[in-house]
């Protein structure tokens, strides 16, 4: 049993849910709603993708790996959303519904990363790059633990802008641009280094191919999102703080 299905549910759930909350607290108007979908749409399309390339097994080919995957499929998700801010409407939406957001929910949602515990118990079992596991795998769980405090820190209001974007900035360095290279140096292909089994091979196997096409992307988005949050909410106190 596997719990990568439901956090990439989870995942696809969390920012239609941020915008209908925002939207019922009218904090955004109905055309900013119908416009926020875009990317919404744009990312479970990109999901409903992943998860074909898994169950057919193409994401386990050699012709799959010959087109170097690790390096450019995981931006393909970042781009849909911010891609999208092109349009007035979407990232007027996407600001409000930041704004609106406590900090605590965009560090709790990192919590998600704790699900690298299942990496780590197959990494002992021999079934998962040690290479990886080490250098990516036992940060990012860290980092999933270390949001259960920051979240707590942030709800009680001990935790200021600048020490969040740092702390989301942190999260990003964690998978980019290290996790998608040492994934690449693990392919079959020109640019493998890493042979000895098991080899990044084991990653792109479903459902666990999920995390790198998708799932571990959405993590960074979230972080992404997060520092913009708090630019956003640091340049209204700024604002406020001249009149």
């Amino acid at each position: 049993m596997t719990i990568i299905p439901f956090l990439l549910l989870f995942q696809l759930l969390f920012l239609p849910f941020l915008a209908w909350k925002t939207w019922h607290n009218k904090y955004i108007d109905r055309t900013q709603f119908k416009a926020i979908l875009i990317p919404i749409v744009g990312l479970t399309t990109w999901a409903a993708i992943t998860i074909l390339l898994g169950i057919t097994r193409i994401s386990e080919s050699e012709n799959f790996y010959q087109l170097y995957p690790a390096l450019w499929l995981p931006v393909i998700p970042i781009a849909i959303i911010f891609a999208s801010l092109i349009l007035p409407k979407v990232r007027e939406g996407i600001g409000s519904i930041l704004t609106a957001t406590p900090a605590s929910w965009l560090v709790l949602v990192q919590a998600g990363r704790i699900s690298a515990l299942g990496t780590a118990y197959h990494t002992l079992q021999g079934t998962f790059p040690l290479y990886f596991e080490v250098v990516v795998g036992i940060p990012d769980l860290c980092f999933g633990f270390s949001a259960l405090i920051v979240a707590i820190l942030a709800i009680q209001h001990k935790l200021g802008s600048r020490t969040l974007i740092i702390w989301h900035l942190l999260g990003c360095l964690i998978i980019v641009p290290t996790a998608p290279l040492l994934l690449q140096l693990g392919l079959p292909g020109a640019l493998q280094v890493f042979t000895q089994p098991p080899t990044a091979e084991a990653v792109y196997t479903f459902p666990l191919s999920l995390a790198p096409m998708i799932i571990v992307p959405n993590f960074v988005t979230f972080n992404l999102l997060g520092i913009w949050r708090e630019r956003l909410i640091w340049k209204s106190k700024f604002v406020h703080s001249q009149k």
